[in-house]
């Protein structure tokens, strides 16, 4: 088994491989936390356009929505018109309308089953802004570790207090790493074959060299190995040729010369 690994062609083979693991699975690190960051950014991006800046007298409606009498109606027709800018998509992001001081679900663009089964940080401070009357204490604190993202929007109006809770599943990593093991077999494949079929290009022409050495050193000049390319294996099996042609003919010259003495030696 060692014998075959001390082979030119296997030890190519293990090389290419090598390197072509290794490029994959940087590539892969670099794409998964650059697509990681991207997807975060762009979540909270999202939020900061709709409701970080008021230019728009977007967030002063919804606070005047609030204070209907019935505010979560009023805030979802609100949000379904903004749910493109949101990046609602309705499987994987979704919003709630949750009751400012106990945190039940009252309405959303999906059913309560979908909410954490605990509820997360951003809003437990949300439902802390309300207590202490800030609408402008937001829970949007990021978590890459975690497996959703969220962000938590306290909305008073009037005597009525709401939280605008936005969530988001993130096995994107997941996915990711699957996606990547899944290319890196394929990968892996294709590149066994064309690591084999690689090597065994490299190492045919110096097989042939082998042999053709040992067939001069056993006394056979008369074989010329066929030039096949030229690059350097070439330029060596053309000067290999040239080398026994040479050879071959001082052999010749010295027993001609051994056979004029024999003859003189013969004579006198």
């Amino acid at each position: 088994m060692f014998a075959v690994f001390r082979s030119l062609h296997m030890k190519l083979t293990l090389i290419l491989l090598l390197l072509i693991t290794s490029l994959m699975a940087v590539v892969g690190a670099f794409l998964t936390t650059s697509i990681s960051s991207f997807y975060i950014d762009t979540f909270y991006e999202q939020i900061n356009a709709v409701f970080g800046d008021d230019s728009d007298g977007y967030i002063s409606t919804l606070r005047a929505r609030a204070a209907e009498p019935d505010g979560a109606s009023g805030l979802k027709e609100m949000l379904e018109s903004r749910a493109g800018s949101l990046g609602i998509d309705y499987r994987t992001r979704n919003y709630f309308i949750l009751d400012g001081q106990s945190g039940t679900y009252l309405d959303g663009s999906t059913d309560a089953s979908s909410l954490p089964r605990e509820q997360t940080a951003n809003l437990l401070t949300a439902r802390n802004a309300v207590s202490q009357g800030d609408s402008t204490q937001v829970g949007d604190r990021s978590d890459i570790t975690a497996d959703y993202m969220d962000v938590a929007i306290p909305i008073i109006g009037g005597d009525n207090a709401y939280i605008i809770y936005k969530d988001t599943v993130t096995d994107l990593n997941s996915q990711i790493f699957l996606i990547i093991m899944q290319a890196l077999v394929i990968g892996l494949l294709i590149s066994v074959l064309l690591s084999f079929l690689l090597s065994k290009t490299m190492v045919g022409p110096i097989e042939k060299l082998t042999a053709g050495a040992e067939r001069v050193a056993a006394g056979d000049f008369d074989s010329q190995l066929p030039v096949e390319s030229t690059d350097e294996i070439g330029i060596l099996t053309g000067t290999f040729n040239e080398m026994a042609g040479v050879l071959q003919s001082t052999l010749a010259a010295v027993e001609n010369e051994r056979n004029k003495l024999d003859t003189l030696f013969l004579h006198m």
